[in-house]
C-alpha cells in the first residue's frame, strides 16, 4: 500500500492506477496534461527512463537549470506540481518497466538517453584553465565546509553557473524540513546531514565562475564572500531550503 494525500493505493494494482495520473511536461504548454502512457508513446528511441522535475509553477519548472541539458533534445520531462508525487514514484520505481529519474539526480542517471552532444558542447566552450580547475575546485569545497560535500566541474551546464545535485531532490529536502520543524522523526537523518552529502556542480565556461576564480588570486576575502553568495543563489533557485 502507498499514500497519497492520505489515500491509501494498492500497490498491486500500480499500474491502472497510475493511467489515472497527469502531469504537465516540458514539451506541452501550461495546463496541458499528459499520462504516462503518452509519455511512453512519444519516448525518444533508445530511450530508457521517464524524466520529472517538481515545481507547482509551470513557468519557473520550465527555466530551471537542471533542463538545460534537455534543450535542443526532443526528450519530455514531466512537471510534478505536488512533490507527493515524487514519493509514489521513488516507492515504486518504475510503470511498465521505464523508472523515474528526477532530473535533480546525478548526470550519470540522464547523459546515455542525451547521448554525447551536451558533453561535447561543454567542453568546446572557453573555461577557466585546465591548469586552475583542481586548485579551485578545491577552494571552493574548502570555503563552503559543511554547506556541501563535493565540488565538480559540471557535464550538463550550458548558461547557468552552478547548481546543486545529490541523492535527495529539492522537493524531499522540503518536505523533510517541513517534518523538522513539525517535530516528525524523519528517520534519524537532518538537512544539516544531507547537505554534507550534495554536490555543488561548476560551469567552468560561465563568466561568474571565471572570475570568481580570478578573484580567488587576487582577494581572497572577497572572493570567499562571492563565493557564499553563490550557494545562497543557488539554493534559492533550486528552491532547496537552508539554514546558514
Amino acid at each position: 500500500m502507498f499514500i497519497k494525500e492520505g489515500i491509501a493505493v494498492d500497490s498491486e494494482n500500480k499500474d491502472a492506477l497510475f493511467k489515472l495520473l497527469r502531469f504537465e511536461s516540458r514539451n506541452g504548454k501550461p495546463k496541458e496534461f499528459k499520462s504516462l502512457e503518452d509519455y511512453i508513446g512519444a519516448m525518444q528511441p533508445g530511450q530508457e527512463k521517464i524524466y520529472f522535475l517538481v515545481n507547482p509553477n509551470f513557468d519557473v519548472a520550465i527555466k530551471s537549470p537542471f533542463l538545460e541539458p534537455f534543450r535542443g533534445s526532443k526528450i519530455d520531462v514531466l512537471i510534478l506540481s505536488n512533490n507527493v508525487d515524487e514519493i509514489l514514484f521513488q516507492q515504486n520505481g518504475d510503470f511498465k518497466g521505464k523508472r523515474f529519474i528526477n532530473v535533480e539526480s546525478s548526470y550519470d542517471e540522464i547523459s546515455k538517453d542525451l547521448g554525447k552532444g551536451v558533453e561535447d558542447e561543454v567542453i568546446a566552450r572557453g573555461k577557466i584553465p585546465e591548469e586552475d580547475i583542481t586548485p579551485f575546485c578545491l577552494w571552493v569545497k574548502n570555503e563552503l565546509s559543511g554547506l556541501i560535500g563535493k565540488v565538480q566541474v559540471s557535464r550538463r551546464l550550458k548558461d547557468t553557473p552552478a547548481i546543486m545535485s545529490g541523492q535527495m531532490s529539492s522537493s524531499m529536502r522540503l518536505m523533510m524540513q517541513m517534518m523538522e520543524q513539525s517535530g516528525q522523526n524523519i528517520q534519524n537523518q537532518n538537512l544539516d546531514h544531507i547537505a554534507q552529502e550534495q554536490t555543488l556542480e561548476l560551469n567552468t565556461s560561465h563568466p561568474i565562475i571565471v572570475n570568481l576564480n580570478g578573484l580567488r588570486k587576487k582577494n581572497r576575502v572577497v572572493a570567499s564572500l562571492v563565493c557564499r553568495q553563490l550557494l545562497d543563489n543557488v539554493m534559492v533557485a533550486s528552491g532547496i531550503p537552508y539554514n546558514v
